[in-house]
């Protein structure tokens, strides 16, 4: 992998997403400047909404999004597979004896501060 990467930098020079290299943030007030408010505030995130789902070790995690143009979002949600998970257990276990239900809920593997919000 190595001997085949490009030769150059590495990092991306846009002030708005990556903080920038140390021996810039030394030499140039701009740049110290920008690197204090991306570190600070965050990034200024365009104003809409966006949505994004990731798929993570217990299921798809759901991320909502939208901003009116500021450092921080308006509204965030975040849906995680647990709650979903636990909502199929009447379905699961119809017909099922009460000690099944033990498996059955270990089997799920649901994180109850997910479930929680």
């Amino acid at each position: 992998c190595l001997a085949h990467m490009p030769v150059g930098e590495y990092k991306a020079r846009h002030h708005l997403t990556t903080p920038p290299l140390k021996d810039h943030t030394m030499h140039d007030i701009e740049t110290l400047i920008n690197h204090f408010l991306g570190v600070s505030w965050g990034p200024v995130m365009p104003p809409g909404e966006a949505f994004q789902n990731i798929e993570a070790t217990k299921g798809a995690n759901g991320y909502y999004l939208v901003s009116d143009g500021s450092t921080m979002s308006y509204r965030t949600r975040i849906r995680t597979p647990s709650f979903p998970h636990l909502q199929m257990i009447p379905l699961i276990s119809r017909g099922f004896m009460i000690p099944d239900l033990i498996a059955t809920l270990g089997s799920i593997d649901f994180v109850m501060a997910d479930v929680d919000r």
